[in-house]
């Protein structure tokens, strides 16, 4: 999968937190969502519309966070069922330890051929 697919993939598949989700569809997103962060992030700060001065909302910003919000929950509760997790151990991201847990549990690669949630998405390409 490459770039472009995963990010069709994961937009497409906003609402969808059943199923898995293979490592290159999770991080191809999550390096597309940094670098247009970034980019929104430079825009805003070269065009004057974020002061760190003022500690002001950057609107752009805030506004990109919400919109991938959900894709982004979606796509790691599915890579983590790729992995075998249920999707709702992203609940310890509310704990300083989970972070780097989930972090880790998305690098790794799928368990089996078949689980509960379904086939590896990487034996039907």
């Amino acid at each position: 999968m490459n770039i472009k697919q995963a990010v069709f993939s994961v937009l497409t598949n906003w609402n969808n937190f059943s199923g898995r989700a293979c490592r290159s569809e999770f991080w191809f997103f999550s390096l597309s969502a940094s670098i247009v962060s970034v980019i929104i992030t430079i825009v805003e700060i070269s065009t004057g519309m974020f002061n760190f001065e003022k500690n002001e909302i950057a609107i752009l910003s805030t506004i990109f966070s919400l919109l991938i919000f959900v894709p982004s929950i979606s796509v790691t509760s599915r890579r983590l069922q790729d992995r075998g997790w249920s999707g709702w151990w992203q609940l310890s991201y509310l704990t300083i330890v989970g972070i780097p847990v989930i972090i880790v549990l998305t690098m790794l690669p799928a368990k089996e051929d078949e689980n509960k949630w379904g086939r590896n998405p990487l034996l039907d390409l």
